[in-house]
């Protein structure tokens, strides 16, 4: 497809739960933290995915892609 472009895509949450159809909500949220701000204008943020075996556990696991990094000065915001 015309604009697609590949990217890196996690097979397991943080807590080793396999990702794939119907395990996983991808999402996408804005930021401007380092690695983002490396990325072409339109592209400053971070695809999401949340685990929803965790969920279902009643735990809250969130990979990003690219990896989130604050800089020491931003305050505390939650992607």
């Amino acid at each position: 497809m015309f604009g697609m472009t590949s990217e890196h895509v996690p097979f397991l949450c943080p807590r080793g739960h396999r990702l794939g159809p119907g395990r996983v909500i991808v999402g996408w949220s804005p930021c401007g933290c380092p690695p983002c701000l490396e990325r072409e204008r339109g592209l400053r943020g971070h695809r999401t995915y949340l685990c929803l075996t965790c969920k279902d556990e009643h735990v809250t696991t969130m990979c990003y892609m690219p990896q989130h990094i604050p800089t020491p000065d931003t305050p505390y915001r939650w992607p």
